[in-house]
């Protein structure tokens, strides 16, 4: 007569509201506990990698949306107080030459972070055309 092999036993014990809904479940399927809990143990296992990568990907889009928020709020300030100069500079300045002087200023503005982008970042500001 040849010998069965048997596979290893895996225990566990379950809160009493667990273990009935448990049972209840099995009825339900027409399955044994065994048969169950093994169907869930090689489930979970054959899903684990994707649940972990659902679970970090979670995790990583709510700080890169603090950080999206951060840095929104962060040029709201800045265009704020960019604005609150400009006015002033504009309200201070000689009206006959305000817009001449502004203009010149602008214009030098643009040649000075033109020079200071790298190549690679000017091959990609000239690809999206602006």
């Amino acid at each position: 007569m040849p010998k069965t092999r048997r596979t290893p036993k895996v225990e566990t014990r379950l809160s009493p509201v667990a273990h009935i809904q448990f049972d209840q479940l099995c009825r339900l399927e027409g399955k044994t506990k065994t048969e169950m809990a093994r169907r869930a143990i090689l489930w979970y296992m054959e899903h684990h990698d994707r649940l972990r990568n659902e679970e970090i990907e979670g995790k990583l889009e709510q700080r890169l949306s603090k950080i999206e928020n951060r840095l929104a709020g962060l040029l709201v300030r800045l265009g704020i107080d960019i604005g609150t100069i400009y006015s002033l500079l504009w309200i201070r300045s000689d009206p006959a030459t305000r817009k001449e002087t502004f203009l010149d200023c602008y214009t030098n503005a643009v040649r000075r972070m033109k020079n200071k982008l790298r190549k690679e970042e000017q091959e990609i500001r000239e690809s999206m055309g602006s």
